[in-house]
């Protein structure tokens, strides 16, 4: 795998999505010592996934425990809400209804032709 790739010193960051990395080579590597460690903010379970009410096994980001192992540090997928991004959200919006209003192609559109799902 590409973590095999790293130094034991490396540390890994993902802030985009869970499944961008394997899980499993990534809480073998992380338990072994093949890298140095790993700032999680994302997770391979959507809290929309819980069963049981979301307590127990069920309601853990992920299949592994990476929240007893020391060189983790774990982070509830909220790097991105800050107030900047949040005013910056706000702006888009209102930048996009104007542009509705006015006859305009809107703009950041993610799926274009493409109805919503």
């Amino acid at each position: 795998t590409l973590l095999g790739k790293l130094s034991p010193t490396a540390v890994l960051i993902n802030i985009a999505r869970g499944p961008v990395v394997d899980e499993a080579a990534l809480y073998d590597a992380l338990r072994s010592g093949a890298i140095g460690g790993a700032v999680l903010d994302v997770w391979w379970h959507s809290f929309f996934d819980m069963k049981d009410g979301g307590v127990g096994p069920s309601a853990w980001p992920s299949r592994y425990r990476f929240d007893e192992l020391p060189n983790v540090i774990m982070s509830p997928h909220e790097s991105g809400k800050t107030p900047e991004a949040f005013n910056e959200s706000l702006r888009e919006v209102a930048t996009n209804l104007d542009r509705l209003h006015l006859g305009h192609a809107l703009i950041n559109v993610v799926r274009p032709g493409q109805p919503p799902l």
